[in-house]
């Protein structure tokens, strides 16, 4: 584990929000992925990702329609669609470990490993969705990033995301124009007792490719 690694262990959130390269990323996310399920879900009790997969699920018109989970990690959201009838989602992420325990719930149809910051393609696009928790915040992926991948996406297409309350005045300008119809914006806790900590997202894209 490196010295940066070394300075957050006792708070992975902090750990997390402290990367400043995807190589930092690659590297952090492999190493946490066994444990990150019960880091995250179970000790500090993160609900934002059954709150976000739920919210999509309350605009989805048809359950089958196919979903893409951006940064997916270990599948927490592709295993709360799947409760709720949402079973076409696929899934991309960073990190080979995390795939690898996303894969073992059986939640998703396809898998894929790739840098969201580079992504210039989806794999079995166009998707009517893109849900993503847990992506968007400091030391991840920014704004302009997340704009290329809405560009990704058919029209009409939902985005259905968690963006970190510290990042959200600088995606707030390129997520709140005429191409976004806004379904759902609002500030809200992500753990469990805890303060409103991020916007969650839901809006329809007004154009697309």
């Amino acid at each position: 584990m490196s010295e940066r690694l070394e300075e957050h262990a006792s708070d992975p959130v902090a750990r997390a929000r402290s990367l400043s390269s995807v190589e930092e990323a690659a590297a952090l996310y492999g190493d946490w992925a066994a444990t990150y399920d019960h880091d995250i879900f179970g000790q500090l009790g993160f609900t934002g990702s059954a709150r976000i997969a739920e919210l999509l699920a309350d605009v989805l018109a048809d359950p089958r329609q196919p979903v893409i989970d951006l940064g997916c990690g270990t599948g927490a959201v592709g295993r709360r669609l799947a409760e709720l009838g949402i079973t076409t989602v696929d899934g991309v992420d960073l990190s080979p470990e995390m795939i690898a325990v996303a894969a073992s719930t059986g939640a998703y149809r396809h898998l894929s490993v790739g840098d969201l910051n580079a992504l210039r393609t989806l794999p079995d696009a166009p998707y009517a969705a893109s849900v993503s928790a847990g992506t968007f915040t400091a030391g991840h992926v920014g704004p302009d990033a997340a704009v290329r991948l809405t560009e990704l996406l058919g029209r009409g297409a939902l985005v259905a995301w968690v963006i970190g309350a510290a990042v959200w005045p600088s995606f707030e300008p390129v997520l709140t124009t005429d191409a976004f119809e806004v379904l759902h914006r609002a500030l809200e806790p992500i753990r469990r007792d805890g303060p409103p900590e991020a916007v969650m997202f839901v809006a329809r894209l007004r154009s697309g490719s």
